[in-house]
């Protein structure tokens, strides 16, 4: 489940992930650098293929119920990195794993940001 990584980068976190909607299954990782979604088990014949975006054109993370709610330079975008009926039995540890982390870089990738 490797995405292509560039060179000296590192991995995170990575697993099974909906891409804005909880159906358009797929590959999540997320890098020192990037945040990378690829399709794979998707059932949404319209749903994106894959999406690589830069840690530092994340300016937030929550979660909102299920979802993950990233605040983009492109907009909101949504990650469902747990199935409902899953998330309510472990009550939400995967989501709150993946949004630790995703705070965590982007606060880094704000301390290394050039001043403007």
């Amino acid at each position: 489940m490797m995405a292509d990584l560039q060179p000296g980068e590192k991995v995170l976190l990575e697993g099974r992930a909906g891409y804005e909607v909880s159906w358009n299954r797929g590959n999540l990782t997320l890098t020192d650098r990037r945040l990378i979604w690829e399709r794979r088990f998707s059932i949404d014949p319209f749903g994106e293929h894959e999406m690589a975006m830069p840690v530092s054109a994340i300016h937030s993370a929550e979660a909102r119920g299920d979802a993950i709610v990233l605040q983009t330079d492109s907009g909101e975008v949504f990650l469902f990195v747990q199935l409902l009926p899953l998330s309510m039995l472990t009550g939400n540890r995967r989501t709150r794993e993946w949004l630790r982390e995703l705070k965590r870089v982007i606060q880094a990738a704000k301390r290394e940001a050039p001043a403007s």
